[in-house]
């Protein structure tokens, strides 16, 4: 069974967890462990050549999937006003539809399982 559950967070923010894992957040002093959704928000990558020869050029592209774009469509439906999180990769296929995480102060550069995302900011595109 897909946990179509939302967290609401102490600043009125209500978000959705579009990644396959569990996000931990800092809110107002306590980590929060966020759970995955179950529904899974990706794209599509695709590299378009810009210069050949050595080294090689390549622009990235995140594409969104008509899959993706049905499940985005029914969150959007069941949760108006709920921000989806997901990857930065979902978040560029989708511009301003999914948003990604930006960590607390301190957390910038360590392992995924020891991050700690924050409430008050999220990254779009």
């Amino acid at each position: 069974m897909v946990n179509t559950t939302t967290y609401t967070f102490s600043n009125g923010v209500t978000i959705i967890n579009t990644t396959p894992h569990t996000i931990t957040f800092k809110d107002a002093g306590k980590l929060i462990p966020v759970p995955t959704s179950g529904i899974l928000i990706n794209a599509k990558v695709v590299e378009t050549v810009v210069k050949s020869g050595n080294p090689t050029l390549v622009k990235t592209n995140f594409i969104a999937s008509e899959e993706d774009e049905e499940k985005l469509s029914q969150i959007e439906i069941a949760h108006p006003g709920v921000l989806p999180i997901g990857s930065i990769i979902a978040a560029q296929a989708f511009p301003g539809r999914v948003f990604g995480m930006t960590p607390i102060l301190g957390f910038e550069r360590v392992a995924p399982q020891e991050k700690r995302m924050n409430p008050d900011k999220f990254t779009t595109f």
